[in-house]
């Protein structure tokens, strides 16, 4: 498992990546990468070194040069096991299907798993255009909502935090860094589009439409199962938009 971890965090850097790609195609030496990438031969070295390490790429001496290849034997043994990790099906010593998440992850293939106990929603997110507590009305989209308010259904207690994300581009919303990083359990809004949907749905966060009237209305609604659950491919119609 080690191994494989520090293979990933290898691939996180943009130029080991295009070195990769680069000698894919065929085996090259240190400076014609460089001469390729633009980049110094000196940065290209110290990449280089990282990808041996873990053994993602051989080097070969012909003549003065050293050319350097894909270790395609460790390629294939990471493929495998992201294999292994996407197909629940597959076991190996360690049957990846039923490990369990960390910091009790809500992701909605963990909840789904029947060996991982859904959690009950407890934190239930609003977007609004002004702070009035359970006295506010929900507001008609995600994205342009300027406002979120957050109410707690085990504590009762209500917060509200502002859009982290308000000038984000066109059907572009980033709903994390819209709420600002903070952990909800479903959002309960007027309107939504299906970019937006997906991404709380993969985070474990479930999507449902307002009905007419207050936060107040609406919690009751939710908790007598009322509200209608956004479906993955809901259509926007705010304002137009159809995104």
């Amino acid at each position: 498992m080690e191994e494989f971890i520090k293979i990933f965090k290898a691939l996180g850097d943009e130029t080991r990546v295009n070195i990769l790609l680069l000698i894919s195609n065929r085996g090259m030496c240190a400076k014609g990468i460089a001469r390729h990438l633009e980049i110094s031969e000196a940065a290209v070295s110290q990449q280089i070194k990282i990808l041996k390490d873990i053994d993602l790429i051989q080097g070969y001496k012909i003549g003065y040069h050293i050319i350097y290849d894909l270790n395609e034997e460790k390629i294939n043994s990471s493929i495998k096991f992201l294999e292994l990790i996407i197909d629940n099906e597959k076991t190996s010593t360690t049957n990846i299907a039923n490990l369990k998440c960390l910091n009790g992850c809500k992701h909605m293939k963990c909840a789904s798993n029947n060996k991982i106990k859904e959690e009950p929603i407890m934190k239930i997110c609003f977007p609004v255009e002004s702070n009035e507590g359970v006295k506010s009305i929900p507001y008609g989209h995600f994205g342009t909502a300027p406002l979120f308010v957050i109410c707690d259904l085990e504590t009762n207690k209500v917060k509200s935090v502002g859009n982290g994300d308000l000038g984000h581009e066109h059907g572009k919303c980033q709903p994390m860094k819209a709420l600002s990083g903070e952990e909800v359990d479903a959002v309960v809004v007027g309107g939504i589009g299906a970019g937006a949907i997906n991404k709380l749905n993969s985070m474990g966060i479930k999507v449902f439409q307002a009905i007419q009237g207050d936060l107040e209305k609406n919690l009751e609604a939710f908790k007598e199962n009322k509200l209608k659950e956004f479906p993955s491919t809901h259509v926007c119609n705010h304002d137009g938009c159809s995104h």
